[in-house]
């Protein structure tokens, strides 16, 4: 099975690499229309998004209105193996270069309890239509997840939302997954 996500992961990198920053740009902006006109994004008083690397869809529209907002915004920090907490981000000055090289609140940003997030917005590799992930292979968020309980938006391109993928126990459901074409819902 392992053997079978990292084909996936490989495939997925590459299609993600052959987008041209247009392509990658009008995914984005699709996103943001699908996740802007949902009740768990507006509902949500703390929105916890991540910055995109590697390809992965960015979110940074949604940054932007969350910080504009007043609500809270929370990112990601890798804080060692798997360990992973949630910040406080109130500019984005905050975000430095942190664990792979991806942009991470610095560590004096206060720490954000997983229960008082109301939406995660979940990078992926690869998605399923049984709302199964498969992450970079780290096991940060299938880490993080299971101790809130909010609603976990997976967000991919098009060509990441897959039938089925080969699902481990670790895998951290989805209760949605948004892509620049659709929505599907648990």
């Amino acid at each position: 099975m392992e053997e079978m996500r990292r084909t996936i992961r490989a495939d997925m990198k590459k299609r993600r690499a052959a987008l041209s920053e247009e392509e990658q740009a009008d995914a984005a902006r699709a996103v943001w229309q699908r996740l802007r006109g949902l009740a768990a994004y507006q509902s949500a008083k703390c929105v916890m998004a991540y910055a995109a690397v590697r390809g992965e869809l960015g979110v940074w529209d949604a940054v932007r209105d969350v910080l504009a907002s007043g609500r809270a915004l929370a990112m990601p920090l890798c804080e060692g193996p798997g360990a992973m907490t949630a910040r406080r981000v109130t500019d984005l000055s905050q975000l430095v270069p942190g664990a792979f090289g991806v942009p991470e609140p610095e560590m004096e940003c206060e720490i954000v309890q997983p229960e008082e997030i109301g939406l995660i917005l979940v990078p992926g590799t690869a998605f399923d239509r049984r709302m199964r992930r498969i992450g970079q292979g780290g096991g940060y968020y299938d880490r993080f997840l299971p101790k809130t309980r909010a609603v976990r938006a997976g967000i991919c391109h098009d060509f990441a939302l897959l039938d089925t993928l080969p699902a481990m126990a670790h895998d951290a459901p989805m209760d949605l997954i948004v892509t620049p074409s659709g929505l599907w819902t648990a």
